[in-house]
């Protein structure tokens, strides 16, 4: 079975990397695809890697052992370097993940994203610009290990610092202890119209005729020349989120290939006559008619499928009524329909609100 998500190989620098960030790592990892290779590089034999044993025993992680043979010359490196260029002409992936703070690894970037392969680097904050840079996307690590709740903390605590008075000030007396540094305020937020223009000039070029540009893509080609070009910096959660409140763009969840993902238009986008007439009778032949390649039988299956899948708000969600109607042993094949939402919409007895696999349905009447 083919999947649809893209195919991911993870590799990471043991030595430049903390035990205790490895845990949010690989959850972001593996919110961008299905990672098929996991292994890290490194002297286990040292002190300092001693205890990632159980960590890596827990996240199903291939240790790459690599004695130190010469002092000051780090064996790791080079073995990482040359596994990512064997994985690369195996030509099994879609994109590689590197963890690791060294900019040694920024040709090795640069090298796979010539083959077409999108890189995601994660690293510390001190990470040279130059790997950074080197990467399709860059996470730095102390954004994933700080808590949102603690960010809003501190900006709240920021705000809420009373003006200093005007009172005489106190006879100055030395400190019994010295003070403790000051810690640095957080970065201020940058305004949405900037987000805005950057999205309004990638899209630039990238529009089909009906104006429509894949989400995903729009954001790559942002990041390909502003690798650090992120939403929290525009105090937003996520891509979708940026795009929504800059208000510059109409965002719609569309079909593509075998499921749904997020497309965006520039509002105001006037499409030629001639589009919105295809594009309309394209719509219109695609549009199931009500009984459409489905006999009673398969009918009332759908149907009773529904019921059985409804919750307590009335609705049941698509995903719970194919596992109803498979129970009944009946299936889409044959029915007419490529998926069991234009099946169920075909029967004419039910409602719909949602869509894709996030879409709910509920009897008529």
């Amino acid at each position: 079975m083919k999947h649809e998500l893209q195919s991911l190989a993870v590799l990471i620098d043991a030595d430049n990397v903390r035990l205790d960030t490895l845990t949010p790592i690989l959850d972001a990892i593996a919110r961008l695809g299905r990672v098929t290779v996991r292994r890290i590089y490194g002297d286990f034999t040292t002190p300092h890697l001693a205890g990632w044993r159980l960590k890596l025993s827990e996240h199903a992680i291939h240790p790459i052992q690599q004695y130190r043979n010469t002092t000051g010359k780090n064996a790791s490196d080079s073995a990482l370097i040359i596994d990512a260029m064997d994985l690369l002409h195996s030509r099994r992936f879609d994109g590689f993940c590197l963890v690791s703070s060294d900019s040694d690894f920024t040709r090795l970037a640069t090298r796979i994203r010539e083959d077409g392969l999108m890189v995601f680097g994660f690293g510390e904050k001190q990470t040279p610009s130059a790997f950074v840079n080197a990467c399709d996307r860059f996470k730095h690590v102390e954004e994933l290990t700080t808590s949102p709740l603690e960010v809003i903390a501190t900006r709240a605590a920021g705000a809420e610092t009373p003006a200093a008075t005007s009172a005489p000030a106190a006879p100055a007396t030395p400190p019994a202890t010295p003070p403790a540094p000051a810690k640095p305020a957080p970065a201020a937020l940058r305004p949405l119209t900037q987000a805005a223009a950057a999205l309004r000039e990638a899209y630039r070029g990238m529009e089909a005729e009906d104006g429509w540009v894949m989400v995903v893509k729009l954001y790559s080609k942002i990041r390909s020349t502003q690798p650090e070009f992120k939403p929290p910096l525009f105090g937003c959660s996520n891509d979708l989120d940026l795009i929504e409140k800059t208000k510059a763009f109409d965002l719609e969840n569309r079909p593509h290939k075998k499921g749904h993902t997020y497309f965006c238009r520039v509002k105001g986008f006037m499409v030629p006559k001639a589009v919105s007439k295809a594009a309309k009778a394209i719509k219109a032949a695609a549009q199931p008619q009500a009984g459409a390649g489905l006999d009673s039988a398969n009918t009332q299956a759908l149907l009773q499928a529904v019921k059985l899948a409804t919750t307590g708000n009335g609705w049941a969600p698509v995903q719970a009524i194919g596992v109803q109607f498979k129970a009944m042993g009946k299936g889409i094949k044959g029915s007419g329909h490529s998926t069991l939402t234009n099946a169920l919409k075909a029967t004419g007895k039910v409602e719909m609100r949602g869509s894709g696999m996030g879409a709910w349905f509920r009897g008529k009447g």
